[in-house]
């Protein structure tokens, strides 16, 4: 009978370590899903997959390690909205959350949330950011009854409404929880849309735990490297891998005016620059001048397909160690970097004009062509 005892005891227990190494997500749906029943998840580190509803009931089982962020949304979502939009939890740590959705015909967002702290503190900020779109959405409709996404005065106000009323929510929200998770966790998916002032101001608002949490240590490396990156410094060396498996140190290109193009696959900008690129490398190109091509795709696969299509002629690299932020403060691609040949910055430039009318290639045409 004891060792029956220890035997149900230990099995308790090995119960209770597993369920601590992973996040349980348990869903009750209510409404007619019209045959509809499948919960998809996906997300930052988790394997994307599906579980079948039962009576309107889900449970989905995620590893948990730190960063972990699932996205969900429904086959009913998938088939009935367009999108699909995708749900998005952000725990701090292993445990159970709990999601409550009382008419699927709203959509997995109008479901409560509860368990976690942070997935519920966050899906607290996205409902009020959610509300505010909705009324920046419905003044864009005033203003400009006519006009299509893509008219150049309605995306202004739409930025500047942004500046108004999205930005100052975030603000307060990273004050208010700069000693917790979902404090760093909004800092680091809005830092693009800060002054780097104001960034820097929230940043060294949080907490140091949360400064290295894993949301909050790429918006200090991203703060250090605009730093580093300001005109007049010199490029931090760095060495990266090339498609052959070599790889190319910064320092090796050093003696010549550099181009550094940090780019990826998915970016339709970028590879709209291309043809204009090869023929200024074509141009300039030789002992006085290089372009070092950096991209930042987090797979290989996707870079070397990319490659193959475009045939460009310059140095291409991998940027497997996040150069693009701890060196660089890159926020978005495509972005450009002129450096001399002593290794100091001249000029950054957000993109490579395809029209030739750019900064950089201006100031190229001033060296070359004097």
């Amino acid at each position: 009978m004891k060792k029956l005892i220890v035997a149900i005891v230990l099995t308790g227990l090995l119960t209770n370590l597993a369920a601590q190494t992973k996040i349980v997500i348990k869903g009750i749906v209510k409404g007619d899903t019209k045959g509809y029943n499948k919960i998809y998840y996906f997300g930052d580190n988790v394997k994307e997959d599906s579980v079948v509803m039962k009576d309107g009931a889900f449970t989905i089982s995620i590893p948990w390690e730190p960063g972990v962020v699932p996205f969900l949304y429904s086959e009913y979502d998938s088939r009935t909205m367009q999108g699909p939009p995708a749900f998005q939890l952000v725990p701090d740590g292993s445990g159970v959350i709990y999601l409550k959705v009382a008419d699927i015909t709203k959509g997995m967002f109008s479901g409560t949330v509860s368990g976690n702290r942070t997935a519920v503190a966050f899906h607290k900020f996205e409902t009020g950011n959610r509300k505010l779109n909705e009324e920046i959405k419905a003044a864009l409709e005033k203003r400009f009854p006519q006009s299509g996404k893509n008219d150049t005065n309605r995306i202004k106000a739409l930025v500047q409404l942004k500046r108004e009323k999205v930005l100052p929510y975030v603000t307060r929200f990273v004050e208010a929880n700069a000693s917790s998770y979902i404090g760093a966790y909004v800092l680091s998916r809005y830092q693009n849309m800060l002054t780097t002032a104001d960034l820097e101001r929230l940043y060294y608002k949080l907490s140091p735990a949360q400064q290295a949490s894993v949301p909050g240590k790429p918006v200090g490396d991203h703060l250090n490297g605009l730093k580093l990156a300001a005109i007049g410094n010199e490029v931090i060396d760095f060495t990266l891998p090339t498609p052959e498996g070599d790889s190319i140190s910064f320092s090796s290109l050093k003696g010549k005016y550099l181009l550094i193009d940090f780019w990826s696959s998915w970016c339709g900008p970028c590879k709209a620059s291309f043809p204009h690129m090869k023929a200024v490398y074509k141009k300039y190109g030789g002992e006085k001048f290089e372009i070092l091509g950096i991209s930042i795709d987090e797979v290989r696969s996707a870079w070397l397909k990319e490659l193959n299509n475009q045939q460009l002629p310059w140095p291409q690299v991998l940027d497997t160690k996040k150069v693009y932020i701890s060196g660089f403060g890159v926020t978005g691609v495509p972005t450009a970097f002129l450096v001399g040949p002593d290794g100091k910055i001249l000029m950054k430039e957000i993109g490579f004009d395809k029209n030739g009318n750019g900064q950089i290639e201006k100031k190229l045409k001033e060296l070359f062509e004097q």
